[in-house]
C-alpha cells in the first residue's frame, strides 16, 4: 500500500482545496475551464477567412478606384467647362440665354400664383411624397418577402412576372454626428 500512496502523490499535479459549502462555487470553476478549453478547439474553416479577407481587399480596392474615378472627372469636368468659358462668342449667347431665362421664370412665377395653378402644384407635391412613401414600404415588404420565402420573383395581378433585386451602397459615416 505504500507503494500505491507514492504512486497516487506523484499523479496529482493539481488540486484545491474545498471547504464545505463552497463546493459548487470550485465545480462551477472548473466547468467553466472546461467551456473555455472546449470553445477555443472550435474549428474555423480557412478558407472562409481567406474569401472574406479577399471580398474585404475588392471592396476597399473599389473604393479606391472609384474616389481615383471621381477626382479624374473632377478634373476633365473643370477643364470641359473652362473651354466654353474662354470662348466670347459663348460668353455672349449664355448672357442672352440668362436673361431670357429670368423672364420666363418670372412669368412663370406669375401664373404658379393663380389660384387654381397653386392647388395644381400642391396636389403634384402631395401625389409624389405618397408615390415615395408607397415605393419605400415596397421596398421593405419585398425584402420581408425574400427574406421568408428565398424568393427572387414574384407575380404581379396582371401576370406579370417580376424579379427581386436588392442594392446596396456606401456611404461614409458621418463622424461629426455619430463618433
Amino acid at each position: 500500500m505504500l507503494m500505491d500512496d507514492k504512486q497516487i502523490k506523484d499523479e496529482i499535479v493539481q488540486g484545491e482545496i474545498i471547504e464545505d459549502g463552497v463546493e459548487g462555487v470550485a465545480s462551477n470553476a472548473i466547468e467553466d475551464e472546461s467551456e473555455k478549453v472546449a470553445t477555443s478547439n472550435i474549428a474555423v474553416d480557412p478558407n472562409a477567412a481567406t474569401t472574406l479577407l479577399s471580398l474585404e481587399e475588392l471592396i476597399k480596392n473599389h473604393i479606391e478606384s472609384i474616389d481615383k474615378a471621381r477626382d479624374e472627372i473632377r478634373q476633365v469636368r473643370e477643364m470641359f467647362e473652362d473651354s466654353f468659358g474662354n470662348n466670347p462668342t459663348y460668353l455672349e449667347h449664355t448672357e442672352r440665354a440668362k436673361k431670357a431665362a429670368k423672364e420666363r421664370n418670372s412669368v412663370r412665377q406669375q401664373i404658379a400664383k393663380q389660384p387654381s395653378v397653386a392647388i395644381l402644384a400642391q396636389k403634384m407635391k402631395d401625389l409624389r411624397f405618397d408615390l415615395s412613401e408607397q415605393t419605400k414600404t415596397l421596398s421593405d415588404l419585398l425584402q420581408d418577402y425574400h427574406e421568408q420565402t428565398g424568393a427572387t420573383q414574384i407575380e404581379a395581378r396582371n401576370g406579370q412576372l417580376m424579379e427581386i433585386v436588392s442594392t446596396a451602397k456606401l456611404v461614409r459615416k458621418n463622424t461629426k454626428y455619430n463618433p
